[in-house]
């Protein structure tokens, strides 16, 4: 099943920004265990009635980042003030919400994969990176909230939804990672670690196994957003 797109019909302001996915799942029946997961937080969020999930998609996001106003680009994450304000704007402005829970980005606790494989967003790849037939790789999730909205519930996949990386025949991913941290056709971590955390590696600030992924590359990121994310992440890895 294609994922549903967001166009400026639906949002002008997240289809501009890059938000380019809308996740809408009814509270009431979500999965048991992620139930339990918002009830073990605050009994309260149960009383809402739907969970929003947002996701940028392709370069579009960064793009319109960069000519955004400069109290949004300088702060200490500008992609989280940036996904948070455009959200609000959206749930404000646009749909007239004033009352609403921000579960991510923050402190709570929320299992976004869970939701993106609940969504048919994210399936399983050997990098350990969600992959859909629409986006690839190149998607990731920027906020989850819980709000009294009375959107059209988004479409849940068949069970039996083919994984893009099950029917990848050559795997190119396997073969392209430099560090050695595929030979076993599935991410050995502590090998992507060290290989990365070297002095001058080539996977520093990009990843070539994820840029050698087949699927739909003309979403991948710009090359100052690749390096950007994965300066991030080097960061993590080295305090």
């Amino acid at each position: 099943m294609p994922l549903q797109v967001l166009g400026p019909h639906d949002s002008r302001v997240l289809s501009e920004r890059g938000l380019l996915l809308r996740g809408v799942l009814s509270v009431a029946a979500l999965p048991e265990p992620l139930r339990a997961t918002l009830a073990a937080q605050d009994p309260a969020f149960l009383d809402y009635a739907q969970l929003l999930v947002f996701a940028h998609a392709g370069p579009r996001m960064w793009r319109a980042l960069q000519t955004a106003p400069a109290d949004l680009r300088t702060t200490e994450d500008p992609i989280d003030t940036f996904s948070v304000e455009t959200v609000r704007e959206h749930l404000e402005h646009e749909l007239g919400v004033q009352r609403f829970t921000l579960l991510y980005p923050g402190h709570r606790t929320i299992p976004l994969q869970e939701l993106g494989a609940l969504l048919g967003w994210h399936h399983p790849s050997p990098l350990r990176v969600g992959i859909n037939h629409t986006f690839g790789t190149w998607f990731a999730y920027r906020v989850a909230l819980l709000a009294d909205t009375n959107l059209p519930l988004s479409p849940l996949p068949d069970d039996a939804a083919s994984a893009p990386c099950a029917t990848c025949v050559d795997k190119p991913c396997l073969s392209a990672c430099l560090g050695n941290a595929l030979t076993q056709g599935d991410l050995s971590l502590p090998h992507c670690i060290d290989f990365r955390t070297r002095p001058e590696s080539p996977c520093a600030h990009r990843c070539p196994a994820r840029e050698a992924c087949p699927i739909a590359p003309e979403h991948r990121y710009d090359a100052d957003q690749i390096r950007y994310h994965y300066g991030v992440s080097l960061k993590m890895l080295t305090r």
